[in-house]
């Protein structure tokens, strides 16, 4: 009886049963690479299955796609104004706003309680 060894393991005989798992691991292995390979082929004009998208909806996909792009290329500090305020706090001329503070604590308390509002009615 011929047997499979595998370093620091048990040997395991080689029967029938162990070489169709052997056949059907290789054969699955194929099919999901064969699979993966499709799934990331484009896919011909044949293939869009009866879906067609309006052109307002293409028109809305580009412009997130836009946005995405602006939001990616724009740096997460912006160092004019970061350097604009100092100057002016060094200067003794900024002046604090109080109006414009409290519209943005309304806004963002607006934004959090109408958030809230939607969550429970998703429920």
């Amino acid at each position: 009886m011929k047997t499979d060894s595998v370093k620091g393991s048990q040997q395991i005989p080689s029967t029938p049963i162990n070489q169709s798992v052997k056949t059907d691991r290789a054969s699955l292995a194929k099919r999901i690479d064969a699979q993966n390979a499709e799934e990331s082929s484009p896919k011909s004009s044949t293939d869009n299955y009866g879906v067609s998208l309006s052109p307002k909806a293409k028109e809305l996909a580009e412009a997130r796609k836009k946005a995405l792009q602006i939001a990616h290329d724009t740096p997460a500090v912006r160092e004019d104004k970061v350097a604009e305020m100092k100057k002016k706090i060094q200067d003794g001329t900024y002046q604090v706003d109080s109006e414009k503070i409290a519209d943005g604590i309304m806004r963002e308390a607006m934004k959090d309680e109408l958030s809230k509002s939607e969550h429970r009615k998703s429920l």
